[in-house]
């Protein structure tokens, strides 16, 4: 019966106790808005006061801009009147608004304007009339007092609106000194009657207290000890609740979906992690959806991206696991991606490199193969050139075979050389690798009857570099600009000594009158395997030769048309002729 009592005794007096608190707690909070709508009533007149002085101030500095002009005749005096006439309309209607709920001071704004308005207008039109030359009708103007009639006036209406604003502030700052005492008795009174409550109670509380403070600070250590787990990690995180809408997103997930956590959170998941298919682009299941209605683990299937807010669409790998509480119930679910935009990348590098390496391997294999024949042929032909009593027109025939068969043999050596990377850095006359160069191509030049006109400046020094590079890199744009002409073309070779940037060198340039090379295309004609040749082309010969051109510390550029007479493709080469080459490698 005595524990009976004291547990209605203490839940009766923690009843009367709180019923008390409660009724006073609806006191001061009707006592603490009554005090926040007196001060917010203060703050208003006293932004009105604000807003008086700083239009009459605007108006002064007109005037004293006016004055300053007047006086010198120089317009950098005029920046206060310019400056107030830019400002001055949107104070005026600032003031109207704040004072819109009095209407005594509201009418008072039409004059204001008015006023303002006039006073503005014989400002301007004593500027025009001295801009003008008209110095003597200006002054007579000054002199006139128009201008000081209109400001006493303005004066005289904005004292008298200050006036009736700072009895109202008076009258307001006095309802906020009665709200604050009534306030500070109401909070002494319920100090009093916590005090007296917790007199009673205070073994009770206390040790309600202790244990809620204890179970807090778990809660805030378990929470900010998750907090920092989930930022920390690399991965983005996005955890969602039952109904797949987010509740959380940390600082990866943000860079990569381009929301932050106070927009997402709400939302549901496929407007935070909108995904698709990166061959068909069509919508992905979300795995949150998966997760929420099977409660298993679940990952994104291959080839899936994410699309950003602002519609990049970025590689991603990821994984939605369930979130249980103590009671084996879902609670939501937590979804770890990544962005593996540069694996993908990678990738396609490796790809690429196995089939450059392919390449090269395959080059320098038919190259071998074909040299073996290539010298029997040459010896054969050696001999029957110096059979006794040839006719001379045979003679003639087994000379012009043995050029082709020597311009053949010639490019098989230069491709074993690019892949064995035979030579060694020197000096290399770029005049003369241009005239070797021309000579493979002779026949297929001539063949199209391509008008070729050559200006190779005879002064261009000498580069340092590898000579089969050089020749490399020259056979392609020579190569390319004979594809894009048509027949009777033209291509204009020039070399030309220049002073760059990074010092002395030599610049080459190829111009072809074909197509040209299309907007679309310039951003990837330097790209491994690209071309514009279809069937024809490999996409390795530009990609090569700016690889050689920055092996070299020079460069390549594509200009368009509009660079050449011709109307083309222009490739501009600079070539510097004190550089040391990055690598000894040969083709890359």
């Amino acid at each position: 019966m005595q524990l009976i009592y004291k547990r209605f005794s203490v839940i009766t007096g923690f009843a009367i106790l709180l019923a008390v608190l409660m009724i006073n707690t609806a006191i001061t909070r009707r006592q603490i808005a009554v005090q926040d709508r007196n001060q917010d009533w203060v703050l208003h007149t006293q932004q009105v006061q604000l807003e008086l002085t700083t239009v009459q101030s605007l108006l002064k500095d007109a005037e004293t801009g006016q004055r300053g002009f007047l006086y010198t005749g120089e317009p950098r005096y005029l920046a206060p009147y310019n400056s107030a006439l830019t400002q001055l309309d949107a104070h005026i209607d600032k003031l109207a608004a704040l004072i819109a709920d009095n209407p005594q001071q509201a009418a008072r704004m039409p004059i204001l304007r008015s006023l303002s308005k006039q006073k503005l207008d014989e400002l301007a039109h004593t500027v025009e009339l001295d801009s003008a030359g008209k110095k003597a009708e200006a002054r007579a103007m000054v002199l006139s007092d128009v201008g000081r009639v209109y400001m006493d006036k303005i004066r005289a209406l904005m004292a008298d609106m200050s006036r009736d604003e700072s009895a109202l502030e008076a009258k307001r700052l006095q309802d906020v000194s009665n709200s604050t005492h009534s306030l500070i008795r109401t909070l002494y009174l319920a100090t009093a009657l916590a005090i007296i409550g917790l007199v009673f109670l205070a073994l009770y509380i206390m040790r309600e207290m202790d244990q809620r403070e204890k179970h807090a600070a778990e809660i805030r250590e378990r929470e900010e000890w998750f907090r920092v787990t989930l930022g920390s990690i690399g991965d983005a995180v996005i955890a969602t609740d039952k109904d797949g809408v987010v509740s959380y997103v940390n600082q990866i997930a943000e860079e990569l979906t381009g929301i932050k956590l106070a927009e997402a959170k709400g939302k549901q998941i496929h407007q935070v992690f909108p995904i698709f298919n990166e061959q068909t682009h069509k919508p992905v299941d979300n795995p949150v959806a998966k997760v929420l209605e099977s409660g298993l683990i679940m990952g994104l299937a291959n080839h899936t991206v994410l699309q950003r807010r602002d519609g990049e669409l970025i590689p991603i790998e990821d994984s939605a696991a369930p979130i249980y509480d103590d009671q084996n119930k879902l609670r939501g679910v937590v979804m770890v991606f990544r962005d593996v935009t540069l694996e993908k990348q990678a990738q396609s590098v490796m790809r690429k490199a196995e089939k450059l390496a392919a390449a090269g391997r395959l080059a320098a294999t038919m190259a071998h193969e074909i040299n073996n024949p290539l010298e029997a042929v040459g010896n054969l032909i050696y001999i029957v050139r110096h059979t006794p009593n040839l006719p001379e027109e045979v003679q003639g025939y087994l000379a012009m075979a043995d050029q082709e068969l020597d311009r053949v043999s010639h490019i098989t050596r230069q491709t074993l050389g690019f892949y064995r990377d035979s030579s060694e850095p020197g000096p290399v006359e770029m005049r003369t690798v241009i005239e070797s160069v021309l000579k493979i191509y002779d026949n297929k030049i001539k063949g199209k009857s391509v008008l070729l006109e050559l200006e190779l400046a005879a002064e261009c020094p000498a580069v340092y570099g590898l000579q089969g590079e050089m020749k490399q890199l020259i056979a392609n744009l020579i190569s390319n600009a004979a594809d894009a002409v048509g027949h009777t073309g033209r291509i204009r070779i020039s070399m030309a000594r220049v002073q760059h940037a990074h010092g002395n060198g030599v610049e080459l340039r190829v111009e072809d009158d074909g197509p040209g090379i299309s907007a679309e295309h310039r951003a990837h004609i330097f790209e491994p395997f690209f071309t514009t040749k279809k069937d024809v082309g490999t996409g390795l010969g530009l990609w090569v030769s700016k690889e050689i051109a920055e092996r070299h510390g020079g460069n390549i550029e594509l200009s368009s048309g509009k660079d050449s007479s011709l109307g083309g493709a222009v490739f501009t080469v600079f070539l510097p002729c004190d550089a040391q080459i990055g690598t000894a490698s040969g083709a890359a």
